[in-house]
């Protein structure tokens, strides 16, 4: 059983519930460790600001003392590569590198946050190629590898939220399939953790975690470090499909994690499947 969830959001960005409500879920589903991961300020208008970051690192503070002895509490940052430059991630115990956003305008589309703005971003930002506007988000995933203070890469072909119904992107094109495996072997010569992230599954676009059964077959023929999130937004997701990312992995041929043990665990460290 998958013991560990180190990436989650709260009501001090887009999650619904507070750390409290995410971390008493946690302990309930038999986890025996967790982590919730501040979104980071973005360089543009968004919905959470570098205001949220103090109130988050006292609350967090506060829910470490209070779950103490029943669960271990970690404070982390989700870091997208737009704001890599703006943020102080001294604070947190950890960092997930992520790709939200492409920069093609002053306020990058999002490429996760609606079908109409996945084929908005396609038709208007890339003139209908697809495979070029995926071969610019693989690209921006190698500010991830290049970044020291990244250990897990977040959701790794996270532009293929919406393709169980709406078929945006084509996996087995040669330019998408060569831009992935590019910024794989970058991530992984870099000894970047592949999140197996379960979250579109709870908010209904997917059927099967990222990276799809095909990419995870790659990262492990590269013996590359996994880790399972579940990306909740909410306390009833916060192991939403973990059993099934854990089979997904034994099927690629997988008999390990990475979970993360603090600085008395020296960090990240293997623990079995």
């Amino acid at each position: 059983m998958i013991r560990q969830n180190l990436h989650m959001h709260t009501v001090f960005d887009d999650g619904k519930d507070t750390c409290r409500d995410m971390l008493q879920a946690c302990l309930e589903a038999g986890m025996t460790s967790a982590g919730i991961s501040l979104h980071s300020p973005m360089p543009f208008a968004n919905d959470w600001t570098a205001e949220d970051t103090a109130p988050f690192l006292a609350e967090m503070a506060r829910q470490k003392e209070a779950f103490a002895g029943r669960l271990r509490v970690f404070t982390g940052i989700e870091m997208d590569v737009l704001s890599v430059d703006t943020v102080d991630d001294t604070p947190f115990d950890y960092v997930i590198g992520s790709v939200h956003h492409l920069p093609v305008r002053a306020i990058p589309p999002g490429v996760d946050h609606l079908p109409e703005v996945t084929a908005e971003l396609i038709a208007v930002d890339f003139a209908g190629d697809a495979d070029a506007a995926a071969e610019m988000y693989f690209s921006e995933l190698l500010r991830v590898a290049e970044n020291p203070r990244m250990a897990v890469c977040g959701h790794f072909d996270l532009l293929t939220k919406f393709d169980e119904k709406h078929h945006f992107f084509n996996p087995e094109s040669a330019r998408y399939r060569r831009a992935a495996l590019r910024a794989m072997d970058a991530l992984c010569d870099a000894g970047k953790i592949f999140e197996v992230n379960t979250g579109a599954i709870s908010r209904g676009w997917r059927t099967v975690p990222y990276p799809s059964r095909e990419l995870l077959a790659e990262l492990h023929r590269r013996r590359a470090k996994v880790t399972v999130s579940s990306d909740a937004h909410s306390s009833k997701a916060v192991a939403c499909a973990f059993p099934q990312a854990e089979a997904l992995l034994r099927a690629c041929g997988f008999r390990e994690i990475w979970v993360y043990g603090g600085e008395e665990g020296n960090g990240f460290y293997p623990a079995g499947l």
